[in-house]
Formats: structure tokens, C-alpha cells, sequence
């Protein structure tokens, strides 16, 4: 689900024709990029089906003509609100508004459209950038039809224009019927462009369309019962469905974040969304964060530590009024007709949100059409998602995922995931609950049935320890980026060498085949400041071979100035912290001090203090986990969970004292002195920082 969905929804609650074969450059596949749920827009049509309106995203002045009109209501429910501190009282008015500004999304129980509306556009001439770029001056809708807008510019640099296709799907629809319409898109496509493969980049819903798609297919290439079920459900006989479904005319595909099951459609529905604040800052934050090479440049907007403002924010009423306008009876059931309301939930949840919502024979009939469908989508298709993308990468389709891990939902869920989506549901792979780890010891337990991986030698879990990827849908390709807010690979250039790389590469790859790109990793993302590896070890790993630290600059916009490191899960310290300039984009070697423990899979906590000399609240850390391996493992069975100290939203002068007294224990006095000194230049830095703007 893209940042802009996210974002609107929360100010809810407060080229030339035709392009000739000829000029499609000889050899290159073309790229289809699939966006997240709701970046397509909706638009209402007239019979000749010439467009009347958008309908989605929400045009501001529709909002406020309804508004307008209903001041008075929306004042009488304020005054409620405030008489009797209840923000459910507006929450009934407001959905009101809400239901008559979104009256044309609406769709029937069946599925069916009560007006003519869809996406534009839907062929692939009109969506082939070339054109795009061609027409766009002309006709202003265009501009909305380009998915990715960061990434795309950058495809088209490097494939060319002509080669790059943008898919809009009706995402109100069933998630098969979303893989059935992207299906007959890439027919168009390869008709359009001539070649017979096709590459696609997608994320979030675009994740789910496309692994969609690619079961579909793998059921349609194994025919029987339940191939037959699918040609029943979306009414296409076998031909139409070899046509539409076919692995064969896919090449590299990259899975970004794929939404296959929604944390936050379970909170939604069930009315239990609240919202962490801080994390939902800190998101929007690190998602305002242009990288410099990208698309002609831009500094970073922020890359300030806002977020501690909203540390003890709780957001109770904002809480309450969302859930109590979601919950609204007209509101709730425009969610019901949307198939991929349904199709979000995980299916883990599924029957759980199905027992609770579909509580009557009089619901449960009304919704019969779509359940249907969604049924079909959660236990033959999510089911055995494994089975599925193994079976299309033996057929040769190079499918990839990406996958978020380690921040709680932004909806107050607290479960491993990219701040919207488990990464259990993303990727397949067995988690921890957030804040909570695998203990010490813990390796694969390769008895277990539900082990995906098939080579016993394979280490898949994360160096944080939360994670088994041996469980997931593909063990071997599969890579976790440790931290990464969902959508926000663009924002990190890491991750953008690494979708770029599975993207064109001639060959086959897995985690193993580049060193640059190994199985875990953490966000690059500038917000987070830095980045630490050992000299001898894969990142996450620490050996008796070890004998330096290298801390990175992550920074666009800022040196950093170390203060100290605090070492938990360890006895060693390094040499030379408080002081240390690292400038931005370069790094330091630290030199350990004291002996690497002799264990396997011991978890090690490096949390680190530094100044930003270019912010204005420049004090900031970031924790980043190793593993120990190599000697003895000690692992109890009976205790294989372990609750851990989540990632500090501020910082406290027990952080640095603590950690300065690891490198200087034999001068606390000492490290208390120092520490006032830092926070003395840390206020500066802030006066000063500020004066700056204000005088610019």
C-alpha cells in the first residue's frame, strides 16, 4: 500500500499513436511496473466511455463541497465530541461525508459496478511511456497513468522510454480478477512490442498481482480440479486461460514488499487500528527523503529526529474516531464490495475476520460472490504459495522477493514487518512477534514439515534473529532488508542497486550469486545515519577472524561525529570512538577490543551514538545486530523466545553514559563530563541550525 494511500487516508480522518514495432529497440525485454494499492485512479465514464471525472485519488474540491454542506452536522457531532470526550461521536457524521464523497467507488455485493467506472489507461499503447511522454502535455490524465514515478524515470534511461509499460488495475476487484486483467495486459504488451517475454517490477498490491498471476499460471499449467475452479470463477474457458495465464512469457520478475496478506486490513476491519505514532512519523519522515541521484537531484527534506515529539502522543482519540468511522455501517460496507479488502487479509486471519464480519446467513449470502473468490485466493493460492513460485522457477521464470523487516504496524500491531505488511506474509518466512527474538542457538530446525528450504547446510536466519527464512515461499531468493518502511526502496539507494540488478540480470540469481547483494541486510536509508559490518564476516556476522569495525556515513546531508557504541550480548569494545568524523559517504575502521566469545548464534547488539552537524536536533543512534558463529552452541529448547529492547525512539543520558562507560570504564566521571559536553553542542548545533533557516 503506497505512502500516498497511507497519507490520504489519514487526512480522511483528520509517442505518437501507435508505436511502430520497428522502434522497439532489437533484444530488450520490455518492463511492466505495477504500483501499490489504490496509485491507480478511478474515473468515471460516460456511455461512449469518454472520461466525466476522476473519482480516485479524492479530488479536493468534491471534499469540500460536502463539507460545506454538512458544517452543520459536523459541528453539532464536534460539540458532542467535546461535551461528552467521546471522538466517536463525530466519527458517525463524518462517515457520512466520507460515504458521499467515495459514492462512486462503491461496488455491488456481487461485484458488479451500480456505475461505469474503471482505471485509464487500460492498453498497452496508451500506457508505453513513449506515448506517455509524447501526450502527456496534451492530456493531463496521463500524467497520472506513470506507476513508480521515482523508479520509472531511471527505466527508461536505462532500457529505453519505448520499452517501459505502466499497469493500471482496478484494485476494488478480487485479487484473481486483478491477475486475470494484468494477464491480458502483458498479451497487449507482447502483441505491442513484439517480444515474447516480458519483465516486471512491482510493489505492495502490485507485489500481490503479480505472485497472483504467477500462481494462476502454475495452476493453469498444472490443469485439474483446481484449474477448472478458476476458469468457473472468472467465467474463461481453457483456452482463455492458457492465453491469459501463461509462465512462459515472463522473464525477471521482482516481488517489492508484496502484499499478499495486510496486517493493517485485519486492523482495519476489525476495528483495532491504533496507531503507534512515532513509527508513523518516522515513516512519513524517511519516506520525504529524495535520493540526490535520482531523477536530477534533490537534498534531503528530513533527516531531523522529529519523531521523539511523539513519543508519548497516543493518539486515543484519533484512534477511537477511526475505528468508529470505518466501522460506520455505509462505510464498512463499501470496504465488504471491494474484493481486495477480502483479498488484503492474511491467511492466518482470514477465517478469523470471516467468522466475526460474516456473522449472519443474511451477510454471508449478500457477500457470497466475492468470499467466493477470496476463498479461492486464501486456501488454494496463498495456501501453498511455495508450491506455486517453486514450480514457475522451474519453468524459468526468475522470480524474486523483497522483503521489509522489523518494524511494528503502523496500526499498533506488534508483529515483525515493513510498517504495513508482515514479513511472515510477504515472504512466507517464520517470525517473532516485534520485540521478541529467537534465543541464542537457534538454528533451523530442518525436521520441521514446514521447512521450504531443501539443503540442511543453508543458513537463512537474521542476524536480528527474529526471522527463519528457511520457511518461506523462495529460501534462495529471497532478500530482508532489516528496517525498511514499506515502498521506501526508492529511498534507499541500496535497495534501488539491488531491484535494478534482479531486474536486467542475464543471469539466474539467488542470494549467493553477488556478495554485494547477500541475504540480509539493513536500510541504506540516509534517515538512519550509518552502517556497520565486520572486516572478515558477510554483514550480521561475527567470527574470531574479526578484528575491525567499518562504520559508513549513510548521511546525504551530514558528517557524523561518533560519541560512543554500547556492546550488549559481548565482553569486547573498540578503540577510538568518542570523536571519530566520519564525513558523508565514507567510512571509519574501528579497532575491536577484547576476544570474540566463543559460541554459535550468540546475538550482539551494537547501538550507536553520533552527532549530524547539519540537522537540527543532531543527537541520534541506530542499533544494528550481529551474530556470533562458528564455536559452541548452547541453544534451550525450552526457552526459544527471547524478548528484546526495542529500537530507542530518543535518547536518554543513560544511553551514552552507558555506552561510554564500555570504552572508558575506569572514568565514568569522566563519560558523565563528556556527556554534558555533547548535549551543551547539541543545543548549539540546534540554535544554530535553526538561526540558519530562519535567516535564509
Amino acid at each position: 500500500m503506497k505512502k500516498k494511500g497511507l497519507c490520504l487516508l489519514l487526512a480522511v480522518v483528520l509517442i505518437f499513436s501507435v508505436l511502430p514495432l520497428s522502434a522497439i529497440a532489437e533484444g530488450v525485454i520490455p518492463t511492466i511496473v505495477l504500483g501499490g494499492y489504490t496509485s491507480p485512479q478511478i474515473y468515471l465514464f460516460d456511455d461512449e466511455g469518454n472520461i466525466i471525472e476522476k473519482v480516485w485519488m479524492l479530488n479536493l474540491d468534491n471534499v469540500l463541497n460536502v463539507v460545506k454542506k454538512d458544517i452543520p452536522d459536523i459541528t453539532k457531532a464536534n460539540f458532542n465530541t467535546v461535551i461528552n470526550r467521546d471522538p466517536s461521536y463525530a466519527g458517525q457524521q463524518i462517515s457520512d461525508a466520507v460515504a458521499e464523497i467515495a459514492k462512486y467507488m462503491r461496488r455491488n455485493p456481487d461485484g458488479s459496478l451500480p456505475y461505469n467506472t474503471g482505471t485509464w489507461p487500460r492498453s498497452a499503447e496508451e500506457s508505453n511511456m513513449a506515448y506517455i511522454n509524447a501526450h502527456r502535455a496534451e492530456n493531463p490524465y496521463l500524467e497520472t497513468a506513470v506507476k513508480e514515478k521515482r523508479l520509472t524515470p531511471l527505466l527508461c534511461e536505462m532500457r529505453g522510454e519505448e520499452n517501459v509499460y505502466c499497469f493500471s488495475v482496478d484494485w476494488r476487484q478480487n485479487i484473481i480478477e486483478c491477475a486475470r486483467d494484468l494477464g491480458k495486459f502483458i498479451v497487449d504488451v507482447r502483441r505491442h512490442s513484439g517480444s515474447k517475454k516480458v519483465n516486471i517490477f512491482c510493489e505492495s498490491h502490485g507485489g500481490e498481482d503479480t505472485s497472483f498471476y504467477i500462481c494462476l499460471s502454475s495452476i493453469v499449467a498444472k490443469g485439474g480440479g483446481d484449474a477448472e475452479r478458476l476458469g468457473e470463477l472468472l467465467n474463461m474457458s481453457q483456452k482463455e486461460l492458457n492465453q491469459t495465464f501463461n509462465l512462459g512469457y515472463l522473464n525477471n520478475v521482482v516481488l517489492d514488499n508484496p502484499a499478499i496478506g495486510v496486517q493493517i486490513m485485519y486492523d482495519i476491519l476489525m476495528g483495532k487500528v491504533h496507531f503507534d505514532a512515532p513509527r508513523l512519523i518516522e515513516y512519513l519522515q524517511y519516506a520525504n527523503n529524495p535520493l540526490a541521484s535520482v531523477n536530477g537531484g534533490a537534498e534531503y527534506v528530513w533527516e531531523s529526529n522529529l519523531e521523539w515529539f511523539f513519543n508519548r502522543l497516543t493518539l486515543d482519540n484519533i484512534n477511537r474516531l477511526f475505528n468508529a468511522l470505518i466501522q460506520n455501517y455505509d462505510i464498512i460496507n463499501i470496504l465488504y464490495s471491494f474484493g481486495s479488502a477480502w483479498d488484503f487479509i492474511p491467511l492466518r486471519l482470514y477465517d478469523t475476520v470471516k467468522d466475526a464480519k460474516l456473522n449472519t446467513p443474511e451477510m454471508r449470502e449478500k457477500y457470497a460472490v466475492l468470499i467466493e473468490k477470496s476463498d479461492f485466493a486464501h486456501y488454494t493460492v496463498m495456501a501453498h504459495m511455495h508450491e506455486y513460485l517453486t514450480f514457475a522457477r522451474e519453468k524459468g521464470v526468475k522470480v524474486n522477493i523483497i522483503c521489509g523487516t522489523d518494524l511494528p504496524a503502523v496500526t499498533g500491531s506488534r508483529i515483525s514487518s515493513d510498517g504495513l505488511v508482515a514479513a511472515q506474509d510477504a515472504s512466507g518466512a517464520k517470525t517473532t512477534d516485534y520485540g521478541t527474538r529467537f534465543s541464542d542457538g537457534y538454528r533451523t530446525d530442518y525436521t520441521d514439515k514446514a521447512v521450504t528450504c531443501t539443503d540442511k547446510t543453508h543458513d537463512h536466519v537474521a542476524p536480528r534473529m527474529n526471522l527463519d527464512g528457511a520457511y518461506g515461499y523462495l529460501p534462495e531468493n529471497t532478500w530482508f532488508i532489516d528496517e525498511q518502511y514499506h515502498a521506501q526502496y526508492i529511498e534507499d539507494q541500496y535497495c534501488t542497486d539491488l531491484v535494478l540488478w534482479l531486474l536486467y540480470t542475464d543471469k539466474n540469481p539467488d542470494i549467493y550469486t553477488d556478495p554485494a547483494f547477500p541475504q540480509f541486510e539493513i536500510t541504506h536509508n540516509g534517515k538512519f545515519g550509518l552502517h556497520a559490518c565486520f572486516n572478515t564476516s558477510p554483514f550480521g556476522t561475527i567470527t574470531k577472524n574479526d578484528t575491525a569495525l567499518t562504520v559508513t556515513n549513510l548521511s546525504n546531508k551530514s558528517n557524523l561525529e561518533l560519541i560512543s557504541i554500547k556492546v550488549e550480548g559481548a565482553d569486547f569494545s573498540f578503540a577510538d570512538v568518542y570523536g571519530k568524523k566520519i564525513p558523508r559517504g565514507k567510512s571509519v575502521s574501528l579497532s575491536l577490543k577484547g576476544n570474540i566469545p566463543d559460541a554459535d548464534m550468540k546475538n550482539v547488539r551494537l547501538s550507536f551514538y553520533y552527532l549530524e552537524d547539519n540537522t537540527l536536533f543532531s543527537m541520534d543512534s541506530r542499533s544494528i545486530f550481529f551474530n556470533i558463529k562458528g564455536g559452541k552452541n548452547t541453544f534451550d529448547k525450552t526457552k526459544p523466545i527471547t524478548t528484546t529492547t526495542e529500537r530507542p525512539i530518543y535518547l536518554t543520558m543513560s544511553d551514552i553514559t552507558t555506552g561510554m562507560k564500555q570504552f572508558d570504564a575506569r572514568a565514568y566521571l569522566k563519560a558523565i563530563l563528556i556527556a554534558q559536553v555533547v548535549y551543551v553542542r547539541y543545543l548549539f548545533n540546534a540554535l544554530k541550525t535553526g538561526f540558519n533557516k530562519i535567516k535564509r
